[in-house]
């Protein structure tokens, strides 16, 4: 399930990695329970609404919110320093 993270937070990805720090707006694809938990702490909302649980979308991340993320990675890619 994609999820977008809102407060950055460690995600199990339940491999061999273990906990892997993920910043404020990136979109990451986590498993069922791992996404029930990260939305029901208040740390990420579902991309989708028809994945989120909850049929009146209170876990659900707005189109605008994806907007901003989106936006927030090409901005992030712009200022990254080209490798040496």
């Amino acid at each position: 399930m994609k999820l977008l993270i809102i407060d950055s937070t460690q995600v199990n990805y339940g491999d061999d990695r273990g906990g892997v720090h993920e910043e404020a707006s990136t979109i990451v694809d986590v498993a069922k329970d791992t996404a029930k938990k990260l939305t029901e702490a208040g740390r990420a909302l579902y991309v989708s609404r028809s994945d989120d649980p909850f049929k009146d979308g209170r876990f659900t991340a707005s189109k605008e919110m994806l907007q901003a993320a989106a936006d927030m990675a090409k901005a992030a890619k712009k200022s990254d320093p080209p490798a040496a």
